[in-house]
């Protein structure tokens, strides 16, 4: 990836960012600031030997998706791509890992806990992000029970409209919980 595609992937995710969080540009770059960049391949696992470590990972470019494996496959619960922040995922339950080439921020629960014993701007910053995914979570979670495979199908190519193209289908089909060939075909279904 050149200088140039870094700068404008950082800068698009940046807005995203502080818009669905409702936060500052300012306050974003005080905290990314203070967290770790992490280029990743495709194909990686975030962090896969501290499951019980929490972290907060903010997404700066790629596609990853959460996943859990059953009877030998498996099943992507969601993806998540520039802009999106995620509370360390893995579990014996699910992880999440990388499905293109991908740079994430990173810091530890432990560095959370102490910016936010330092700072209130931090404490509130790192309050806002935790509700988001709180609330987003739990819409994700009600509307995958009630949204048609139609639904859930506008619904990711609205989020992340070059997808089709990044992603191999059968991690799409996997997510819309479908057997589908054709992804024209899942459109059409209700």
């Amino acid at each position: 990836m050149t200088l140039t595609q870094k700068l404008s992937c950082m800068e698009a995710y940046l807005k995203r960012l502080c818009s669905e969080n409702q936060v500052t540009e300012q306050e974003m770059k005080k905290l990314l600031a203070r967290m770790k960049m992490m280029h990743l391949d495709k194909g990686e696992v975030l962090a896969p030997e501290a499951t019980d470590e929490s972290g907060l990972y903010i997404i700066a470019c790629g596609i990853l998706h959460a996943f859990t494996s059953c009877e030998g496959a498996d099943k992507t619960i969601e993806f998540l791509s520039a802009g999106d922040t995620l509370f360390c995922y893995h579990t014996d339950e699910w992880s999440v890992k990388t499905l293109t080439k991908s740079m994430v921020y990173y810091i530890s629960g432990e560095e959370v806990e102490e910016l936010c014993a330092t700072s209130t701007s931090f404490a509130n910053l790192i309050r806002q992000l935790t509700e988001y995914q709180l609330y987003f979570r739990e819409e994700m979670y009600v509307n995958a029970h009630k949204q048609t495979v139609k639904e859930k199908y506008l619904s990711l190519f609205a989020n992340i409209p070059d997808i089709l193209y990044r992603v191999p289908l059968e991690y799409i089909t996997s997510y819309l919980g479908t057997e589908v060939t054709s992804l024209g075909y899942a459109a059409g279904r209700r």
